[in-house]
């Protein structure tokens, strides 16, 4: 059996060493529900404190092994031995290591971790919009232009119906006129004339007489279109052409047809020149969708259909509207594109990779990134230290105080800061000199 004195209450118990758990267990007084600390004596240690029955007058042992017994009251009679209850020393599930480290963060990181969200959105919506301005700016540029040039090439075919040897019809005085046109504008590589009956007349070319009656251009001009055009595989120079045509009149009567035949390359190459960034890059489709100009030659010259390219089949879908939107092409990259109509019904389009658009936007990204981790590691860091320095005094404190609920009162408090910790350790030395005071006054009435 253990002796037990409760130093706050002065009662004693008697426990029962063979019902304890483990060598140290920590108890409940009934009387005053102060903690007591029991250990079971090893057998080197001292023998317990008799019972004041088989021992009269004897003193109370120490409560722990470093507590003199002259530290104790002399106690009333013993009591019932009372059943044990561990009380385990508690640990903090969230000190102050963390409460700091939390606050650190939550006063560090997440303001930045905001403002870099808010500014990376805005961000990316300002080059969005900047990249689309460009785009918009440039397809339209370049369709003006194109649209230009072909106005420019109607303008001199019509001015070439009006004059005389034109309208006469007539072979002989027609096809002067018709190879000075070729030789001023060399990009005509063939300027022609078609009768009534879609029978050729003159040719720039001097090159044998041919029907054209099947062609669309000469059917629509024929008609009495202004305007006919048609993008075509030349027979003379076998090359994807366009052939634009006006009516020759006389009066309100159509007697003929005014055409020439323009190779794609030569009202093409502004197009297919135009460059923005590694990846930027432009492509003409006629209203069918056959590539009338484009960076690869090679769809050039086979003439591929690109109507299915998911930028112009989403503008065909939109109903031939001005179109900036996000794509994937082909290959699965997704791109930034702008599609438009021509004055010729054609379809303009222009796209840039979307990785080289935000390109400083994913350099930003990087750099956000990188500061919030070392915001964050300066925060632990910072967190450490100032917990560490309120860690260790109050560590100190509680073993201090540990101590003197075992009897020890001479236990040295070295806390002297100047602040609430500094207080704190003041009142607890001044706590030891009550307890002492009072345990001195118990022993005089004793």
């Amino acid at each position: 059996m253990i002796d037990v004195l409760c130093d706050a209450c002065g009662k004693r118990y008697r426990v029962d060493e063979t019902r304890m758990k483990a060598d140290t267990v920590r108890v409940a007084c009934k009387a005053c529900g102060k903690l007591l600390t029991v250990r079971r004596p090893r057998p080197e240690e001292e023998a317990p404190l008799p019972h004041p029955e088989d021992a009269p007058g004897a003193k109370p042992g120490p409560l722990a092994a470093d507590a003199g017994p002259e530290a104790l009251p002399e106690a009333p009679a013993w009591e019932e031995p009372f059943s044990e209850a561990a009380y385990p020393r508690s640990r903090p599930r969230f000190g102050i290591f963390g409460k700091t480290l939390a606050f650190m963060l939550l006063v560090g990181v997440v303001p930045l971790a905001l403002f870099g969200a808010v500014t990376f959105r805005e961000s990316s919506a300002r080059l969005r919009a900047d990249a689309e301005a460009v785009l918009v700016e440039a397809g339209k540029g370049l369709a003006d232009r194109l649209d230009a040039w072909t106005q420019a090439n109607f303008a001199v075919l019509r001015m070439a119906a009006a004059m005389p040897e034109i309208r006469s019809m007539n072979r002989e005085q027609q096809e002067p006129l018709l190879r000075a046109i070729g030789r001023e504008y060399p990009w005509m590589y063939l300027v022609f004339t078609v009768g009534p009956d879609g029978m050729n007349v003159g040719r720039s070319d001097r090159e044998p007489l041919v029907s054209y009656a099947d062609r669309q251009y000469v059917k629509d001009a024929l008609a009495g279109r202004q305007m006919a055009w048609q993008t075509v595989i030349g027979h003379t120079a076998n090359v994807p052409a366009l052939v634009i045509a006006v009516p020759i009149r006389e009066g309100e009567r159509t007697t003929g047809v005014m055409a020439a035949a323009m190779t794609v390359e030569d009202i093409s190459r502004h197009i297919a020149a135009w460059k923005r960034g590694g990846t930027g890059s432009a492509f003409l489709l006629d209203e069918q969708g056959f590539v009338l100009a484009h960076p690869a030659k090679h769809l050039v010259q086979k003439r591929e259909n690109l109507a299915q390219h998911p930028l112009v089949a989403e503008f065909r879908k939109k109903g031939w509207t001005t179109l900036t939107a996000s794509f994937t092409d082909e290959a699965g990259r997704p791109q930034l594109g702008h599609a438009r109509k021509t004055g010729l019904g054609w379809v303009l389009a222009l796209a840039q990779d979307e990785a080289e658009v935000f390109e400083g936007l994913t350099l930003l990204r990087q750099f956000a990134y990188a500061l919030l981790a070392i915001t964050a590691l300066l925060a632990a860091v910072v967190a450490w230290f100032a917990a560490r320095g309120l860690i260790r005094p109050i560590l100190h404190l509680t073993q201090a105080a540990e101590r003197m609920s075992l009897g020890d009162l001479n236990v040295k408090i070295e806390v002297r800061s100047a602040d609430e910790i500094g207080i704190l350790a003041q009142a607890i030395e001044r706590l030891q000199t009550s307890l002492a005071l009072a345990i001195a006054r118990l022993k005089k009435k004793r």
